[in-house]
């Protein structure tokens, strides 16, 4: 939905919008599974990229998905895309036909989910600046801050007040003195 179209919404209709939207971005955001890295994997694989060398065969998928723990899926997913594509070319660590090793696929992927944890921060501004923010003091809270207030205001006036005194007398003390 446009944000032209969003705001011809009424309020709680924004606000419903806005919540079905944070909740898929959310989702679409958490952690890649185990099977979502053996998916990508599949994936270059098929498309005839090589696994690259130096890690023992029995242990890939292991050290893939340690290496994307707390790597959102939708920026696994977008990385596979990209660099079955060829859209790394420019991108030094990445060596076209072999499939990146574990810390640049994550690298790739978290960059591209990137964008997708923007969107999901300005939504959620956004539905902060929607929702009516309660300024409203209790009537008893108001009450109590009155009492403390004029408290202060006569203990104040009092400590002035002999303050004055104090320098009136003072003052004739060394007047009387001279």
């Amino acid at each position: 939905m446009t944000l032209l179209e969003m705001m011809s919404l009424p309020a709680q209709a924004r606000l419903s919008t806005l919540s079905r939207e944070i909740t898929a971005l959310t989702e679409r955001l958490a952690p890649a599974s185990e099977a979502a890295v053996l998916r990508s994997l599949d994936a270059m694989q098929t498309a005839g990229m090589t696994m690259p060398q130096g890690i023992e065969p029995k242990k890939i998928l292991a050290v893939y998905h340690y290496a994307l723990s707390g790597v959102p899926g939708c920026g696994l997913t977008a990385a596979t895309q990209k660099l079955i594509r060829g859209d790394y070319a420019a991108n030094a660590n990445v060596l076209l036909g072999t499939i990146p090793k574990p810390p640049v696929l994550a690298a790739l992927a978290k960059a591209e989910a990137l964008s997708m944890r923007a969107e999901l921060a300005r939504k959620r501004e956004t539905i902060a600046a929607l929702k009516p923010r309660d300024t409203g003091r209790s009537e008893a809270s108001r009450a109590r801050v009155r009492a403390r207030l004029e408290a202060f205001r006569r203990t104040h006036a009092a400590a002035k007040a002999a303050a004055q005194n104090v320098s009136a007398l003072a003052t004739r003390e060394i007047h009387h003195a001279a």
